[in-house]
């Protein structure tokens, strides 16, 4: 009887074939729209065709998401928009994140008896406090922004805008294979809230999903969310009001106060969101427009700032080690600022001028060329936002005002979860829009405020649990997210709407697809398409179609892990970009990863 080896390895010149998916851009004259799922697309459409305009189109995708998303975001969350007008101006609607004013730095224990990676970096505190339950809520702003958003540059009414996001929640949406398995991820936290258990599983497990075929030997479950319904149906009456007041303010607090969380009323009247210009680089013959509040944002200008002064006049074209190793080592040098230096800056020191200071960036960028290691946290120095978080690797504030300069010596730090959702949309006329919102974790919170429906979001678990650090918990202060939409513009027109979900791989992901479409050349799909890598880390990921620059570049010494294509979908290692843009003959088009359930179209 012949026994089998424990471990059969491939021969050296095996070659294993590779799934590969192809998606078709949507393209037209009209408009066109990119996001997560089908019900938010057609939720922009239906505006487009009453004459809304991109904004109409945007916050009515925008809403059906937080109703149909739960795993991913929630209309109780916070994110950031981002609309450019046709005449050139560009507006950054913010509605980020924030602790509630009880907060406080010691608010959560850290719990030293375990050493758990989650993947995205969250820091291990007693009993999860920061990540799930009522704990971990910050104050719900994604209703403010997203209301405020709609007044100030939308067409239609705002029953209308509201009303394909009500209808989904009293019809219901289909129960997925990616809506279950998330749930039996979180199966153990979702059963100890009732609010969360009695909506999001049945008989303490999520509803099964057609795997068989769903076309004829299937049927989806629907999950219904009348109290959700009910609370939309205010809102929509009563605008701010039926949501920062009232009832439903009354409720949440109460579900939240009743849990051990500090979300006070006062929190919520005080919720208001912030409109005013975006940032903004100038990147090649473009300009690009970001948020200011703290977010994805400001390490995505820095990697393009140094990218810029490291190739100022040719930049290379194809994928090879060289072109790689640069964009992985600009995106190393950026991420250890953003782990040391970034935090909210109404309440701590942040060398915003230094880190976007050109000096700044021709110094790195100089260390690059001259093959200096990057600033990289080694294995036995620990993740690298715990590590760099007391550890400065360079010194912004001698490009700016040095008497600010601050030290941070915290004992360690956090990096916030993921769970998210974008919204692309461009219309005939040239408005362009780009929203980014959160739950801030898979379900947020894990817990559901049940008098409204709404899902409790983790804000608190964007902070850093420690004290001492630039992005430590403190009252009614901003965390740092992750979140990064994007608007690029050409000659004062909209060229492109971008962003993405995926923790912080959001940030090099967005940054690729634009180096994409503004330096390669390329459209919407290809953009999106094409083999990208993350630098975030101590290990380098790079898509498994870069393998032989991955192993050049391992040779000499780079660590790379590659990520199959194959992804499960709605995977992270890579972030999943979704883009909407306009070519130079007028004509509009979008694109999402081919590998999700995402959706686009155009008219």
């Amino acid at each position: 009887m012949t026994r089998l080896e424990p471990k059969l390895h491939a021969r050296r010149n095996t070659i294993f074939s590779r799934q590969t998916v192809s998606r078709s851009p949507a393209i037209g004259r009209a408009g066109a729209v990119a996001a997560a799922r089908r019900a938010s697309v057609e939720a922009a459409l239906y505006m487009l065709e009453r004459g809304g305009n991109a904004v109409d189109a945007a916050i009515a995708a925008a809403f059906v998401a937080g109703v149909i998303e739960p795993m991913e975001t929630t209309l109780a969350g916070s994110g950031f928009m981002l609309v450019s007008e046709p005449q050139g101006a560009v507006h950054a609607i913010e509605f980020p994140p924030r602790a509630p004013s009880a907060a406080s730095p010691t608010m959560f224990e850290i719990d030293t008896s375990r050493a758990l990676d989650r993947g995205l970096g969250v820091s291990v505190v007693v009993g999860d406090k920061n990540v799930a339950g009522a704990t971990a809520v910050g104050v719900p702003t994604t209703i403010a922004g997203l209301l405020a958003a709609q007044e100030h540059f939308g067409r239609l009414e705002r029953a209308i805008v509201m009303a394909p996001a009500i209808r989904a929640a009293y019809d219901g949406f289909e129960i997925d294979s990616y809506f279950a398995l998330e749930a039996l991820a979180n199966l153990e936290a979702l059963r100890a809230d009732p609010g969360a258990s009695s909506l999001y599983l049945h008989r303490g497990l999520p509803p099964v999903p057609p795997h068989l075929g769903g076309t004829t030997l299937g049927v989806a479950s629907l999950l219904k969310q009348p109290q959700l319904g009910r609370t939309l149906e205010l809102v929509s009456s009563q605008g701010r009001r039926g949501f920062y007041e009232g009832e439903t303010a009354t409720a949440l607090v109460e579900t939240v106060r009743s849990g051990g969380g500090v979300l006070s009323t006062q929190d919520l009247a005080a919720c208001h969101p912030l409109v005013g210009r975006a940032r903004r680089l100038v990147f090649r013959d473009c300009e690009v427009w970001t948020p200011r509040s703290p977010s994805g944002a400001l390490t995505q200008l820095q990697i393009l700032n140094i990218w810029q002064e490291l190739h100022p006049a040719e930049p290379p074209m194809e994928d090879s080690p060289e072109r790689l190793r640069g964009l992985a080592e600009a995106s190393w040098h950026a991420f250890a600022d953003r782990y040391h230096w970034l935090g909210d800056p109404d309440v701590v020191p942040v060398p915003e001028a230094g880190l976007l200071s050109p000096d700044y960036a021709r110094s790195i960028a100089r260390a690059i060329r001259d093959r200096e290691p990057p600033p990289r946290a080694l294995p036995e120095q620990g993740l690298p936002w715990e590590y760099f978080a007391s550890v400065a690797a360079h010194d912004p504030w001698a490009f700016q005002d040095r008497s600010k300069r601050p030290s941070w010596r915290p004992m360690g730090a956090t990096e916030a979860a993921a769970g998210t959702t974008h919204v692309s949309v461009l219309d005939g006329n040239g408005l362009a829009v780009s929203i980014t919102h959160t739950a801030a974790n898979h379900f947020g919170a894990k817990a559901v405020c049940p008098r409204t429906g709404l899902l409790l979001d983790a804000a608190m678990g964007w902070f850093n649990a420690r004290v001492g650090a630039a992005n430590s918990i403190a009252p009614s202060k901003r965390p740092l997210a992750n979140m990064g939409p994007m608007i690029i513009t050409r000659d004062g027109r909209a060229l492109a709407a971008l962003g993405a979900p995926g923790g912080r791989r959001i940030i090099h992901a967005v940054v690729q697809v634009l180096l994409n479409i503004v330096e390669r050349g390329m459209g919407a799909q290809d953009a999106v398409d094409a083999p990208r890598l993350d630098a975030s880390g101590s290990t380098l990921l790079a898509s498994e179609r870069l393998a032989d620059v991955a192993a050049a570049l391992r040779e000499a010494g780079v660590p790379v892990a590659l990520v199959a294509d194959e992804h499960e979908p709605f995977g992270y290692e890579l972030a999943r970009p979704v883009v909407a843009m306009r070519d130079h003959d007028g004509r509009s088009s979008a694109a999402i990863d081919p590998l999700t359930r995402g959706t686009t179209a155009a008219l």
